[in-house]
């Protein structure tokens, strides 16, 4: 079996704090965190692509935080219902 190791650098703080913080085995959190980005690293890029061509576009996208009820009602144009929809199809994953 092949042992893979890293060194922090001075910027590195961030990742230093989070691993001496790590109560359980600090290996497995790496190997879990490789993973996670392994198998969402490509939608979570695909999802930022979106939602910076939506920023661009003046579209506002739904947070999670807010709830339909209390959203005022406003037209929007048959793409911008696309879009949403396919936005929060995406969130949905």
């Amino acid at each position: 079996m092949k042992v893979y190791s890293f060194r922090t650098n001075k910027e590195d703080k961030d990742i230093e704090d989070l691993l001496e913080s790590l109560k359980e085995d600090k290996s497995q959190y790496i190997k879990n965190a490789l993973r996670f980005y392994r198998d969402f690293g490509a939608k979570i890029a695909k999802i930022e692509a979106i939602l910076e061509k939506l920023e661009h576009s003046g579209i506002q996208a739904q947070t999670p935080l807010q709830s339909p009820e209390h959203e005022p009602v406003t037209e929007t144009s048959d793409d911008e219902k696309i879009l949403l929809e396919s936005l929060q199809d995406i969130f949905s994953l």
